[in-house]
């Protein structure tokens, strides 16, 4: 084999090119988009920084020595998982960037319908003076935060600051920082009528798919917000309109679907009471540099033969 490479799909600064070598001098960097990428042998790339489809080559390799893969997102269920762990790969994600901006897309989704904002810009499009008087506080409101990472802790945060009460959700139990209560992601049936608003943010797992269906919305209590920021195949699509026709659902904020980007036909996007958003709650203006920061700290333990100390995937949970 020769020199052993880093396969960069992520583009990176002059700088952090320099921060690299000095950290693994003994690495070729290859960037993915140059032309050399197309000369340099796939089967020596050790290491990936960032991800796209033409990496998948690596994995339907028997000779490939890829050894550590680290992507951009937070989710990985768009990977081949079960072919990573059977090669022994290790996989680090970008878990905890994403954090604030989604937590603030949140509350942005959430007091677009609670102050009438919504409903206030589409009556601005036709000169409409609506008057509103159901107006909706949120200090008067208990929200259900379904996955108590660290996106979960950050919508906790801003949940407490505007004097809301907060019931945390994950699967052990364990308790966790801005929430008044924690239960089980096993008794959210037991416990989701209790809450106005529900805010999940689940990853998509063999345990999660489709939690979200109609025994989870049957028992909802009537006029409840729901918002979907983790992954969209948590939640059954069909059900939640149904939702949504029934009243359980007085509004959704969702900016993930099962299939993206959501069909033209869907018939979410004629729906007065969703709010409708590409994808986009994690985007984040340093990404480069706090991505990069997690990559650093993780290559300074792989070089010398170290645990991955941030962000390493566990395969038995998908995230």
């Amino acid at each position: 084999m020769s020199k052993k490479g880093i396969w960069l799909v992520q583009k990176i600064t002059a700088e952090q090119r320099k921060i690299i070598q000095s950290i693994a001098p003994e690495y070729k960097l290859v960037e993915g988009w140059s032309e050399e990428a197309t000369t340099f042998p796939l089967d020596d790339v050790e290491i990936v920084y960032g991800w796209d489809k033409k990496c998948s080559t690596l994995l339907e390799s028997t000779s490939s020595h890829l050894r550590w893969l680290q992507v951009q997102s937070a989710g990985v269920d768009y990977l081949d998982l079960d072919r990573m762990e059977e090669k022994n790969i290790l996989l680090t994600n970008g878990s905890g960037m994403h954090a604030v901006p989604i937590a603030e897309s949140v509350f942005g989704m959430l007091l677009s319908y609670t102050r009438g904002i919504h409903q206030a810009i589409k009556d601005q499009s036709i000169k409409k003076w609506g008057n509103r008087d159901r107006l909706i506080e949120l200090r008067e409101c208990t929200i259900m935060i379904v996955g108590t990472g660290k996106i979960g802790l950050q919508i906790g945060r801003l949940a407490k600051a505007f004097g809301m009460k907060t019931i945390g959700v994950n699967r052990s139990g364990r308790e966790v920082e801005y929430m008044d209560s924690i239960i089980k992601q096993a008794e959210v049936i037991n416990h989701i009528k209790e809450v106005d608003i529900v805010v999940n943010i689940l990853p998509s797992t063999n345990l999660t798919r489709h939690l979200f269906d109609k025994t989870v919305f049957s028992q909802m209590k009537e006029g409840t917000v729901f918002i979907n920021v983790g992954r969209g195949q948590t939640v059954h699509t069909n059900d939640l309109i149904n939702a949504l026709d029934s009243g359980k659902i007085a509004f959704a904020g969702l900016d993930v679907f099962e299939t993206e980007p959501l069909a033209e036909d869907s018939p979410l996007w004629e729906r007065e009471d969703v709010l409708i958003t590409p994808h986009i709650s994690g985007q984040i203006r340093h990404f480069k540099e706090l991505l990069f920061a997690i990559f650093e700290e993780n290559l300074r333990a792989y070089v010398n033969g170290n645990d991955l100390p941030r962000n390493k995937v566990e395969y038995e949970r998908s995230y």
